[in-house]
């Protein structure tokens, strides 16, 4: 891709405005064209990065979970995802929430990519992993959590997503370069 002459910010200071063990929400100070301006944006609790990822069986199928998401008020098919906690490596984090959310725990991770969920609004990181060599093992649910898991095909996973069943952005996004890795 040509790069493209464009102005870079000159960030002057960070604060943040509000920030508890889940989330953070800072405003910089930043300087453009001489002129001095603020941006309000969201990071995670312990840095920028979070983890996410598809656990595959060795029958082909992939482990979902069917999740309740309060924003949306609607049901939602996902993937384990959530934030690096404090002295854990992302690859930690990734198997730990595979076994919280989705009761299996990985022998295998590759971590295949990143993105990031909300460029203009959010300074996330989201680290790809695809999850295979899986071990059944307990899940470990957070007090508001309350999730089912489903195993679907590729080809559901795809219809699903056409159809509007999977309407979860980060899983879409995740779920291409899963495809890409796995070529299908």
């Amino acid at each position: 891709m040509t790069e493209v002459n464009m102005k870079k910010w000159k960030t002057i200071k960070t604060e943040p405005v509000i920030e508890n063990d889940h989330i953070r929400f800072l405003v910089d100070d930043y300087e453009v064209d001489g002129q001095k301006r603020t941006y309000y944006y969201h990071a995670n609790a312990y840095g920028t990065e979070y983890v996410e990822g598809f656990l595959q069986k060795e029958n082909g199928n992939f482990i979902m979970l069917k999740e309740y998401r309060y924003l949306f008020d609607k049901i939602s098919v996902a993937i384990p995802a959530g934030g690096i906690e404090k002295d854990e490596t992302p690859d930690e984090a990734f198997v730990r929430e595979c076994i919280e959310e989705a009761g299996y725990k990985p022998n295998k991770i590759v971590r295949i990519g990143w993105k990031a969920s909300a460029p203009s609004i959010s300074k996330e990181r989201g680290i790809v992993y695809l999850a295979t060599d899986l071990e059944p093992a307990k899940q470990k649910l957070e007090d508001n959590e309350e999730i089912d898991i489903i195993e679907m095909t590729a080809e559901q996973i795809d219809e699903a997503i056409q159809s509007g069943d999977i309407w979860d952005g980060t899983v879409i996004s995740s779920w291409y370069l899963v495809k890409k890795h796995l070529n299908i």
